[in-house]
């Protein structure tokens, strides 16, 4: 008996204006920004985009916003049949195929993370999602016969690129590539240029839980953005961190998965076990200048675990994180301790 969850919203995190009472005392209090110009869309990225702007604007620039979202989906979704990844797969052990340069660039972007991080991002993982169907209306836990049989098509390396004309190949019939770990952060940075084109200053732009956000509030205090409660069946926010001109995003087990048998499984799988990733982490919040880069590292740490993913995480400059265990400990990297804050007591900073 298998009961499947999947929400809409990846869940990533709660994008929380959260009233400055949290860090200050009501003599300091400063006023709350005026009510955005918001526009929200339920039909990109299976998800719910809302892109909120505080300051005057017309409707041109969340149209550009959101078409390019969309352009984005269309060329990089496993689940349209005519995006490029999917004609990937069609074409996979046969030939090679020409790609857009913003398809290629995100690709190559995944396939160096691939490499760097030895595989706890994988690019070529998508037999293997396929094979548990997390994200289908029948998930279920394949047998080992069938893991085996898919172990060799989740090889990165046997993904073939070519620079000179922008060229892709998987060189092993049924190999996939799955760019759901990169593709909805680049998505964010996209739209964020186009704001940022517009001449505008103060924004959040929350793609289903990844949070980009430009400038500060209106009255240049941080947006303070809420960090939500890994513990599956639960809902609210653990804590809220204080940032300005950063993208914030989380991996967790809990964004989707299903019960089987009275056992959880998730959708970050570890492609060197073929089973979810199980490092003792419920989640990991990612805080960087770059909305790419903290999508793909937060799901690098979550298969990592606290250790080895802070230290993956120490190259990357600008780049900082918040670890949440199975024993609901907190880790934070040294840069964002001083912006974070705990608000639910049963989470306890660690040390």
């Amino acid at each position: 008996m298998s009961k499947n969850k999947q929400p809409e919203l990846k869940e990533v995190l709660c994008v929380a204006i959260i009233l400055s009472a949290l860090s200050m005392c009501a003599c300091s209090l400063k006023k709350d920004p005026e009510p955005p110009n918001a526009r929200t869309r339920y039909d990109l990225l299976n998800t719910v985009i809302t892109i909120s702007i505080y300051e005057d604007t017309g409707e041109k620039v969340f149209n550009d916003a959101f078409d390019k979202i969309s352009s984005i989906e269309k060329a990089m979704s496993v689940t349209l049949s005519d995006s490029e990844v999917s004609v990937l797969a069609t074409m996979a052990g046969i030939s090679p195929c020409v790609v857009s340069d913003e398809t290629y660039f995100i690709i190559k972007d995944a396939f160096d993370i691939s490499a760097q991080s030895g595989g706890a991002f994988n690019l070529a993982i998508g037999p293997l999602v396929k094979l548990w169907g997390v994200n289908t209306a029948a998930p279920r836990v394949p047998s080992l016969t069938e893991l085996e049989r898919v172990k060799d098509l989740l090889d990165y390396n046997a993904v073939i690129l070519s620079d000179t004309d922008k060229s892709v190949y998987l060189t092993l019939e049924g190999m996939s590539i799955d760019l759901g770990a990169i593709a909805k952060g680049y998505a964010g940075d996209a739209a964020a240029d186009v704001l940022r084109s517009y001449g505008v200053k103060s924004a959040i732009i929350d793609l289903g839980g990844n949070v980009v956000t430009i400038g500060g509030r209106p009255d240049g205090a941080d947006w303070r953005i809420g960090i939500r409660n890994p513990i599956i069946g639960e809902s609210g926010h653990i804590g809220v961190v204080a940032v300005q001109d950063k993208a914030v995003v989380t991996s967790g087990g809990y964004e989707r998965y299903f019960e089987s048998e009275g056992r959880y499984y998730h959708h970050i799988f570890d492609g060197k076990t073929g089973y979810p990733a199980d490092s003792g982490l419920l989640s990991v919040t990612v805080i960087s200048d770059s909305s790419t880069d903290a999508d793909k590292l937060s799901t690098v740490a979550f298969v990592l675990g606290y250790r080895d993913g802070a230290e993956f995480l120490g190259k990357y400059t600008d780049t900082e994180a918040v670890f949440i265990t199975t024993d609901l400990e907190v880790y934070m990297t040294p840069g964002i301790k001083d912006a974070f804050t705990i608000t639910d007591n049963r989470f306890q900073i660690a040390g």
